[in-house]
């Protein structure tokens, strides 16, 4: 779940690079997904993985097979999907 996560997060990163934006922060980058045209489609799924990666860090959630197979992978294709045509 923390490497879906993560992997989401650079895919924003990387369109966020494409309209000259860095952001260094968890807060301003849930922000800015809020608004930003090209990310607001995804926000949902970006905020599941984020719930999903702090779960397995912070509280030792174990999840199951299909909670990644189903729920995280999911979530995360749909991110790598839409944001792979920006970049």
């Amino acid at each position: 779940m923390v490497v879906l996560f993560y992997a989401a997060m650079h895919y924003v990163e990387a369109y966020l690079a494409t309209t000259r934006q860095h952001l260094r922060s968890h807060a301003i980058r849930d922000r800015v997904l809020g608004t930003e045209p090209g990310l607001k489609k995804v926000f949902k799924e970006y905020q599941d993985l984020k719930f999903y990666g702090y779960n397995a860090r912070y509280e030792m959630y174990a999840f199951t097979p299909d909670d990644v197979t189903y729920q995280a992978l999911k979530d995360f294709e749909t991110i790598k999907g839409h944001l792979q045509k920006f970049l």
